[in-house]
């Protein structure tokens, strides 16, 4: 959790003192703009605008930076992958005994375009995430009519990727208790059979203390719905700060398609 988990520290900044439904809508509209932005220009300077915001809500750049590896694994592969499968004027050859394959100039654009319209749509989820408790966060959710399901599978997740953390870190700490010696790489037998080992007792206490939770949560008054955090009235300068937002992106857009 600690890429994602919300700062107490950030609370009396810019961001942290916005309503949350304000902010929420705000940065998904922020989003979806940017999702559709073709000119590598202007999102660039989107990413430039929300490196400034972090550091004005005090958030270090290496700090935010570290939060956005998580998208390495998801976006990384594709990013290697499009200048090679995506056809047009050849850029450079990229030869192996084996296989000659060729990068495109429209492939090296597409990777571009993605990798900033990743890091943007990451970088203001980010920003959302680290300035709200995630309790508000889910109230706001839910009181922007977002199905009550969708809404409990995101609380359960967040709080329960904690716990499997946690739960890991003791039983690799168990480990080398027991005078555990790894293999001489991740392909090793003795490295793999252990590593497999890992995963079901992993699985097996998460399904139990999955259960303990639940009825846990049951017997404090949890009937699947989330509780008014007591700041669910947005004022004049909410709305001036969550257009505002939204502004970003609609200018970003008007200056792609006047080709400024």
């Amino acid at each position: 959790m600690g890429f994602i988990a919300y700062d107490e520290r950030l609370s009396d900044t810019f961001l942290g003192r916005l309503e949350v439904r304000v902010k929420t809508v705000s940065i998904i509209s922020l989003i979806v703009v940017f999702s559709t932005i073709k000119s590598p220009a202007a999102l660039l300077t989107g990413t430039l605008v929300l490196m400034l915001t972090a550091l004005l809500s005090g958030i270090p750049l290496g700090s935010l930076m570290k939060r956005l590896l998580w998208l390495v694994p998801f976006a990384g592969f594709m990013i290697l992958l499009f200048p090679f499968i995506t056809p047009g004027n050849e850029l450079f050859t990229l030869a192996t005994p084996l296989i000659s394959i060729k990068a495109t100039e429209e492939g090296v654009l597409k990777s571009l375009l993605l990798i900033l319209r990743v890091l943007n749509a990451a970088m203001s989820l980010t920003l959302l995430v680290v300035t709200t408790p995630l309790r508000e966060l889910l109230y706001a959710l839910q009181q922007l009519k977002v199905p009550a399901l969708m809404v409990s599978l995101i609380a359960f997740t967040l709080r329960y990727l904690e716990v499997l953390v946690a739960e890991t870190r003791r039983m690799q700490m168990a480990k080398k208790a027991r005078g555990f010696q790894q293999g001489k790489s991740f392909l090793h037998r003795h490295t793999m059979k252990t590593l497999g080992l890992l995963v079901a007792a992993l699985f097996l206490r998460a399904t139990s203390r999955s259960d303990r939770i639940y009825y846990a949560m049951l017997s404090r008054g949890y009937r699947g719905k989330e509780i008014c955090c007591g700041h669910c009235s947005p004022k004049l300068k909410d709305w001036v700060a969550g257009g505002a937002i939204i502004a970003l992106g609609m200018f970003l857009k008007f200056a792609e398609w006047r080709g400024i």
